[in-house]
């Protein structure tokens, strides 16, 4: 597979450098006459302005408001408790802050020609017109990089600050922030700024032998910052560091699953995402990634806080480790939700919401402390799957590594704390439990009555059938006993809500609603109606024949809507989707258009489409220069990468399918060591068009459903016997063993 990734200068935009990062520290390297290094840091936050879920603002309160021919009256409700958060702070969120670069220019009239990243050890080279050669290095945990020059070739650094560009300067005064204090003496240069309540940061970089150190550290003001920061530059012994985050990417790369397509784009794209996974999701980072990783574009605001949105970004971001095995990078996440700041903020919300003290109730958008930034709508804390989406995450990452300390420890518990919010929603209606009120992430914002919430949304009825299932196994596993109110609520709430629609034939077409007599009336670039296919597959392996025909014709609806308003991470979702359906061609074409619309010159996912003509999403900003409104976004790339190896390997409906996702086009493919519940690691390889040989093995005692699409039977050799057997086939492991699959 790919050993490295290679640009060609000049490259006049941010986000059409090369990324480096260690989770903590984010650079991007770009540059046209200079080589310019943007920098900036994972916990640099201004936490005026976070928001909670007040007292009195209860569901009784919410239910009270809501009137499904008036949307008007709950968000009008809910603004004087937006009011009265506002007025503690006068700012509508906390946000992270950008920093700015460092400009190297060079002796000679050099200008930068070609920047490689080697995978096997992280470095970038950079090579300059005279022939010159640059080395730099991301330290594994410190947020330190290290320009190595042994030539001498940069002849000034120059450290721009966020405060050298006029729309972040609007920006920042707006939120009275003070102007930086710029740092230029015999140790080096650069800036420190401070914020209002919060640490300061200080960005600085120093000459030293054979180099340039750039360091980046908090303090409690300017001046501590900034001797943190050439503290942490004196203390480094340069070799050791350079080889220490050498041997971390090694290590990162060793066991790395290894995935081969027929189309050379897609593979060189998949290695970029790997590494990138590395890059922002370090388990040594002191916070998790947010929108857009430990990386923010010095220029402007820092887009949407570049905060943790958990209605679909943060899962998307953090959802490739789980194929990957890295299941240790999901360690700065789950601290974060854990926290004693985040954990009693959810703790709050619930306890507002309803009265408990055992809840747990996540927001949608929040900062590093819980809080939520951006308002207090129905959007905002009425989409509980925010909670249970996160809620999969710990399960999935159990049932990927069978590790049942976590399950204990921390899976359990969180998943027990939503569950307990859900419950508490639920009241009688017709017979069937149902929840009065809540949304379907990010629908309604142009229904004609102002109308963004509803009753018993399918999104949400996904959610507590995915919890229901996981909790009631943990239980299983754990010996615990389940609630009894699960086998009730199991048994009283519907998969989803149904729609009595009408087809484009003018055909009787019933599907799934978004809630109750809410058809899909438009594009909708969130898919949150059918996740009981993705991400929470909850109709399981014998669907009626209802079920299914509801389900087929709530595809077919969704297909008839368009995508002419989707955005970066909405296609890969529609892909997943797609290939678990067999749809595979259609997933096919998704992933094609997503990167030719989605994906910069530098295989970058960004936010707006890169030309018109095929989107509408987000038209005005699409006619601003790229140069200042270019905005990376972290979940498009990693999500692009799961919906590449979901066409290749996944598992739905309780059984494996090995290459059921992919194209009759892609005639060639193989993965190796990609991991899939159970717990198992999986290889297999296709070619000339048809399935050849698969290697399945267990991590310990499991059963295993196995189904390849295409392939009527199979030869299966498992601990010294061989057979054939018709597909789908049962396996039973014994052990941590492996079985050996070979076509007919």
């Amino acid at each position: 597979m790919h050993k490295t990734f290679e640009l060609d200068f000049p490259l006049k935009r941010t986000h059409l450098g090369m990324p480096m990062g260690n989770g903590d520290l984010g650079v991007l390297v770009w540059g046209q006459e200079k080589l310019h290094l943007t920098v900036s840091k994972i916990d640099f936050w201004d936490h005026r302005g976070g928001m909670w879920i007040a007292e009195g603002c209860t569901y009784d309160y919410i239910k009270a408001n809501y009137d499904p021919e008036d949307g008007e009256k709950i968000q009008n409700a809910l603004s004087s408790f937006q009011r009265e958060l506002m007025a503690e702070s006068g700012f509508w969120c906390s946000t992270r802050v950008p920093s700015g670069r460092f400009e190297l220019t060079f002796a000679d009239g050099a200008v930068p020609e070609r920047v490689v990243l080697e995978y096997a050890t992280g470095v970038v080279t950079v090579e300059l017109s005279t022939g010159a050669v640059l080395t730099l290095t991301v330290g594994e945990a410190a947020p330190i990089l290290f320009v190595r020059d042994e030539t001498r070739a940069v002849e000034r650094v120059d450290a721009r600050s966020v405060w050298d560009f006029e729309q972040t300067v609007e920006w920042l005064e707006s939120r009275g922030i003070s102007p930086d204090e710029r740092v230029d003496d015999a140790r080096g240069c650069g800036w420190a700024q401070a914020l209002p309540e919060d640490p300061s940061l200080a960005c600085v970089a120093q000459r030293l032998p054979g180099g340039i150190a750039v360091s980046l550290a908090r303090g409690e003001d300017n001046a501590a910052a900034t001797a943190s920061a050439f503290g942490a530059i004196a203390t480094i012994d340069v070799p050791a560091f350079e080889q220490n985050a050498s041997a971390w990417w090694g290590a990162y790369w060793e066991d790395m699953p290894e995935v081969e397509l027929p189309d050379e784009t897609h593979s060189a794209f998949l290695k970029l995402a790997f590494y990138k996974y590395g890059a922002a999701n370090n388990p040594n980072s002191p916070l998790p990634s947010g929108l857009q990783g430990p990386w923010v574009e010095e220029y402007h605001k820092a887009q949407w806080s570049v905060d943790y949105h958990f209605n679909v970004n943060i899962q998307q971001i953090y959802t490739l480790g789980l194929p990957l095995g890295k299941f240790e990078f999901f360690g700065p996440l789950f601290a974060m939700l854990e926290s004693e700041s985040f954990r009693a903020i959810m703790r709050s919300n619930a306890r507002s919401l309803f009265g408990i003290e055992d809840g747990l109730w996540l927001t949608h958008a929040v900062d590093d402390l819980g809080r939520q930034c951006g308002g207090v709508s129905a959007g905002a804390i009425l989409d509980h799957a925010c909670g249970a989406w996160t809620a999969q995450l710990y399960w999935l990452c159990y049932t990927h590594s069978g590790d049942e300390t976590f399950l204990r420890e921390r899976a359990y518990p969180f998943m027990l704390g939503i569950m307990r919010c859900y419950e508490e929603m639920l009241e009688e209606r017709d017979g069937l439990l149902s929840i009065p009120v809540a949304i379907s992430a990010e629908y309604g914002c142009r229904n004609q009555n102002g109308q963004r919430c509803g009753r018993d949304p399918s999104y949400q009825l996904a959610g507590i059938h995915m919890l229901l299932d996981a909790l009631g196994k943990a239980c299983a596993v754990l010996g615990e006993e389940p609630r009894p109110f699960w086998q009730e609520m199991s048994e009283r709430i519907p998969p989803f809500t149904v729609f009595e629609g009408i087809d484009q034939y003018s055909k009787p077409s019933p599907r799934i609603a978004i809630w109750d007599g809410q058809d899909l009336e438009l594009c909708h670039r969130h898919h949150s109606h059918l996740a009981c296919i993705y991400p929470f597959d909850t109709l399981g392996a014998s669907p009626t024949a209802e079920v299914q025909e509801v389900v087929e014709n709530s595809v077919d609806h969704w297909i008839h809507r368009g995508m002419g308003e989707w955005s970066e991470w909405c296609m890969p979702w529609a892909a997943i989707i797609q290939a678990r359906l067999g749809l595979a061609q259609g997933a096919e074409l998704l992933m094609h258009i997503w990167r030719e619309l989605f994906l910069n010159e530098s295989m970058c996912s960004v936010y707006l489409p890169r030309f018109r003509g095929f989107s509408s999403h987000r038209r005005d900003d699409m006619k601003k220069p790229k140069g200042t409104s270019e905005v990376m976004q972290l979940e498009g790339t990693m999500i692009g990468a799961v919906a590449l190896i979901e066409m290749l390997v996944h598992t739905h409906a309780g059984v494996m399918k090995l290459f059921g996702g992919a194209p009759p086009k892609w005639r060639d493919a193989s993965f190796r060591d990609v991991r899939q519940p159970g717990p198992f690691r999986v290889s297999a390889v296709r070619s000339d068009g048809a399935f050849r040989e698969a290697e399945i093995t267990s991590l310990g005692p499991a059963r295993l459903r196995l189904d390849i699409p295409g392939a009527g039977s199979v030869r299966v050799e498992l601990r010294g016997r061989s057979f054939e057997a018709s597909l789908p086939v049962e396996l039973e492991f014994l052990e941590a063993e492996a079985a050996r699959i070979h076509s007919c």
